[in-house]
């Protein structure tokens, strides 16, 4: 019965919702890698650890890890977004070609 409904709704054709399902997927991707690297910055500057310990190297360690992984994922979105467009388009295509197709084919032929 979903699918059904999907099928109706012009903006699923367009893959707009799938467009929309990522962004926020991203969205939530770049709170939760901020939230982390703010976290584990306040862990090492919380006077926790003495300075120069293993334990305070090990966190500066997992910072720059973490930061360098964020980073190199977000550099990559920008292919995903391209891939995302290319889709929309495609699809944006197939409908209109459908809809040409529904509408031309019926006044082609003539009786005399």
């Amino acid at each position: 019965m979903k699918l059904r409904s999907l099928i109706k709704d012009k903006k699923a054709q367009l893959g707009l919702t799938t467009v929309k399902a990522v962004m926020i997927a991203f969205l939530v991707l770049a709170v939760i890698a901020v939230s982390v690297v703010l976290a584990l910055v306040s862990l090492r500057d919380a006077s926790i650890f003495t300075a120069n310990s293993a334990e305070y190297n090990d966190t500066t360690d997992v910072i720059s890890n973490v930061t360098a992984g964020v980073t190199n994922f977000f550099d990559n979105t920008s292919t995903i977004f391209a891939i995302l467009v290319v889709v929309v388009i495609i699809l944006a295509i197939s409908i209109i070609i459908a809809v040409v197709s529904r509408f031309g084919g019926a006044g082609a032929t003539r009786s005399l």
